[in-house]
């Protein structure tokens, strides 16, 4: 999933709150996930809860802040265990992982997510990519064999049905870029790719000519790191609001001519007239 990301970028560094639940013998036996909210990178996926570091901050403080304004609550003192730094499309992150035992207030999931006690192997799903070695770390440390993890949901989310599917058990899919508004593409999305696009947090596609799925970005490396899935009035036009990802130190292109956008074509009154560049040479992306 963090294919072809760049690691020349700074990181951003991340507080992450690890709160646990101990058994009358002091052992962990439980820790806290929260879902991402719509709107943000991941939607939906599952991690520890915080956020990035402001200016000034140490580690500590930025989590204190964080939880507070996130979950409503107020740690102790916060047990500083291990530091990762993870690559993804849309950022390169330090994580900086505390553990939590004691805090006040009342958990409120004050950014519309979800929350979720959990113990080894999780079953919320999907996992972000991020969570991942910190399950393995839990693991280790409670010496537990096996999967950490469910790696697929239990059954196909229900929300799946509520889309209007075609005869072919199709429908249509607009990339729209996230900012500048701008239609990238349009694409075929069938259940499994829509289900791959939300666990991926990159936007996967149906491939009419192929017969598979295509996973946008695959062969060139400009993914689509997706930030919103919204369905229309009639349930059969999925909208992806993504961002498109390029090369290190590279535009990103949604259209396999090497173009920002496949909408490159403008009625002039005389004829289709070609109105945006070639920012990357497709022999050179394309396999």
């Amino acid at each position: 999933m963090l294919e072809n990301a760049a690691t020349d970028r700074l990181a951003v560094d991340v507080a992450v709150g690890v709160l646990l639940q101990r058994d009358a013998q002091g052992r962990e036996v439980a820790f806290l996930l929260t879902s991402r909210p719509p709107g943000k990178v991941y939607p939906g996926h599952w991690e520890f809860p915080g956020g990035k570091f402001e200016p000034g901050e140490d580690a500590e403080t930025a989590l204190r802040r964080e939880l507070h304004e996130e979950l409503g609550i107020t740690i102790g003192p916060a047990q500083p265990w291990r530091v990762e730094e993870m690559d993804y499309p849309h950022a390169r992150v330090r994580l900086h992982f505390m553990k939590c035992f004691d805090w006040t207030g009342e958990l409120h999931m004050r950014e519309g997510q979800r929350m979720a006690w959990q113990t080894l192997p999780t079953t919320v799903w999907p996992v972000l990519p991020g969570t991942v070695p910190v399950l393995r770390w839990f693991a280790h440390e409670w010496q537990h064999a096996g999967e950490t993890h469910a790696l697929a949901p239990p059954s196909p989310p229900s929300w799946l049905d509520d889309v209007a599917w075609d005869e072919r058990g199709l429908a249509p899919a607009i990339a729209q870029e996230a900012g500048s508004k701008d239609v990238l593409m349009v694409a075929w999305m069938n259940r499994e790719a829509l289900l791959q696009t939300w666990a991926r947090g990159q936007a996967v596609y149906w491939s009419r000519s192929r017969q598979r799925l295509w996973h946008k970005g695959e062969e060139s490396g400009h993914v689509q790191t997706v930030q919103d899935i919204r369905l229309d009035c009639d349930r059969d036009v999925i909208l992806l609001t993504v961002r498109q990802e390029g090369q290190p130190s590279g535009p990103g292109v949604a259209c396999h001519t090497g173009r920002h956008s496949c909408f490159f074509r403008q009625l002039d009154g005389d004829g289709w007239a070609t109105v945006e560049p070639v920012l990357v040479d497709p022999e050179r992306v394309y396999k």
